[in-house]
């Protein structure tokens, strides 16, 4: 499970588990690019924010094995700042490092 940071409501924070098997439809020196921009639509489509700032453990967590070979999912958390951004760290993640715009 997640912990919700200080400052937030329950409301502001949702878990979710991104299926990443379209990067695979991707030439294969493009999967690890095509699945950072899944998360970004994902998180887009579900939060309907327009910002999306992901933190550096999601994208390092999608390039571990590479650029060919991202993970099938990855398990998320989306934290929304006001309206129009949202924040996007891995399940677990402490909530105190920057993001990546």
């Amino acid at each position: 499970m997640f912990e919700v940071r200080d400052g937030l409501s329950q409301e502001d924070v949702k878990a979710y588990t991104v299926p990443l098997d379209d990067a695979w439809k991707a030439s294969r020196l493009r999967r690890a690019d095509a699945a950072v921009r899944l998360v970004r639509e994902f998180v887009q489509r579900h939060s309907k924010a327009e910002n999306v700032k992901l933190s550096p453990k999601v994208v390092e967590r999608i390039w571990m094995n590479g650029r060919q070979n991202p993970p099938r999912r990855i398990k998320i958390v989306l934290e929304k700042e006001d309206d129009e951004t949202v924040v996007v760290r891995l399940e677990g993640e402490a909530g105190n490092e920057e993001e990546r715009e």
